[in-house]
């Protein structure tokens, strides 16, 4: 087994992010990534900047987990599973004049936002073999996961439309540079921004958020 560079452990501060996350979730503002998760920043423009992820199927945007939810990040990350469970599936690229898969890279979103954060892409040369790794990492746990990995978080395919998970991210060491998708040369990828979120939908996801986390 490939190492993804995953690490899991004990988060003993849980109970205290969990309380500081709650009320936190009336004052952020929030963007719709289309991987299925609300994004909100409690901390912008320092280092480490710190997100809250909602994450929920109903926030999916149709047929993305096909096709567009494989990425990298510019930045090692550190991620707090407050409510629920994250399935975090781990992957490695291997160039292959024969692989299945292909990448392009992106303009990340603070750099796009004049264009509800859907910039320019650019299709990357090369095809490449993938190998992949799945962890679940539960309430109560952390996770960290370094920069220019690929990953991405599928939802459980017997998870209900109100299930919700609630993670908070820590970004370190951010670069400026560009993001990537990995996808399947047979498949364009759907796009995370560039659309228009349902209001309704993200308060109801919103409110049972906030229901959970006073349990």
């Amino acid at each position: 087994m490939f190492d993804s560079g995953t690490k899991i452990y004990k988060n003993f501060a849980y109970s205290s992010m969990r309380a500081m996350v709650l009320p936190l979730l009336d004052r952020v503002e929030w963007r719709h990534h289309g991987i299925g998760v609300l994004q909100g920043y409690v901390r912008e423009d320092v280092q480490p900047e710190v997100r809250i992820h909602v994450w929920s199927k109903r926030l999916l945007k149709p047929g993305m987990d096909a096709s567009g939810d494989i990425h990298d990040h510019r930045f090692d990350m550190i991620s707090h599973v407050l409510l629920g469970t994250v399935l975090h599936e781990s992957l490695i690229a291997t160039e292959d004049p024969n692989g299945d898969h292909e990448m392009m890279s992106l303009t990340h979103a603070r750099a796009a936002a004049d264009t509800d954060y859907h910039g320019p892409t650019t299709p990357l040369t090369g095809r490449y073999s993938v190998d992949r790794q799945l962890f679940e990492i539960h309430e109560g746990c952390s996770y960290t996961f370094p920069a220019k990995k690929f990953h991405r978080s599928p939802f459980p395919l017997n998870g209900g439309p109100n299930d919700v998970v609630v993670t908070c991210i820590e970004k370190h060491n951010q670069q400026d540079a560009p993001a990537r998708l990995l996808y399947p040369v047979a498949n364009q990828p759907v796009m995370a921004f560039g659309h228009k979120p349902d209001a309704g939908v993200v308060q109801e996801i919103l409110e049972i958020a906030k229901d959970r986390l006073r349990r």
